[in-house]
């Protein structure tokens, strides 16, 4: 009877046992379980990663058809142009082109209405205050190294409204650059966005300093001024002075400002 008791405990005890190991199991399962889950969620919004840790890189996304492929030309209109609006060709199926085309030829394209207008800056009529400011609302537009002013027009769909477009932004362009504006006359000689050698300490210093060279009892006055800024060593003087000032300090306008210097010493 005993030995059946202790059987039977022993058979009990497994019983338990393996229950016990099977809560573990899946209490454990279920901990792995909301591991993973809050990682995924944590982790939402952010860049994927691959296995070195680096953020993956997305596919390009590859560029589909033109709405026109796809917009048919008997549509609501007033949902592609709510408002008058500039001409976009690919959101305009019909064939609006430039021109006509030449007699055997191909039509021209409709995206073909390129307009351009170059301009020399020096034929306008220009001052120094207009130009510095024309060249400074033109931005890139202006070529420092040709002085061509280009001005691109394509948004319109015939070739004359274009040109007429860029001819209008030229005009307004000119207009604007003479106009001065209230903070431009307080302007000081610091602020100014170029270096000018007229009425500047340096131009001064060279001139006492030449007036001082001259043998007494020459005479002294405007004329004499002007004769000494017409000389051509103080021209190269202003100009590798101008250049030093504007372009900064290197081994070519150094050399040119050394060089000027000794001339106008006369050594």
């Amino acid at each position: 009877m005993a030995s059946h008791t202790s059987k039977s405990i022993r058979s009990l005890g497994r019983v338990n046992m393996s229950v016990l190991g099977l809560h573990k199991a899946v209490n454990r399962a279920r901990y792995i379980t909301g591991l993973s889950a809050n990682a995924s969620s944590n982790n939402k919004g952010h860049p994927e990663r691959n296995e070195r840790g680096l953020v993956a890189r997305k596919p390009k996304r590859e560029e589909g058809d033109p709405r026109t492929e796809k917009m048919a030309a008997d549509q609501d209109w007033t949902a592609v142009y709510p408002s008058a609006a500039s001409f976009r060709p690919n959101a305009v199926p019909l064939p609006v082109r430039m021109g006509y085309p030449v007699k055997g030829g191909v039509p021209p394209g409709k995206k073909g209405n390129l307009e351009l207008i170059k301009v020399k800056l020096s034929s306008l009529n220009l001052d120094d205050h207009a130009r510095k400011k024309m060249i400074k609302l033109v931005g890139e537009r202006y070529s420092k190294d040709t002085d061509v002013l280009t001005i691109k027009a394509d948004r319109c769909p015939l070739r004359q409204q274009n040109l007429d477009h860029a001819m209008y932004l030229l005009t307004v362009l000119y207009h604007e650059s003479w106009k001065t504006e209230a903070w431009e006359a307080e302007k000081t000689v610091a602020d100014m966005e170029e270096y000018c050698w007229e009425d500047s300490p340096s131009q001064r210093n060279v001139l006492d300093l030449l007036a001082r060279m001259k043998a007494a009892g020459e005479e002294e006055g405007e004329e004499v001024r002007e004769q000494l800024l017409g000389r051509r060593e103080v021209q190269e003087y202003r100009n590798s002075v101008t250049r030093l000032k504007n372009e900064g300090e290197n081994e070519d306008t150094m050399t040119q400002y050394k060089e000027a210097v000794k001339k106008v010493l006369s050594l």
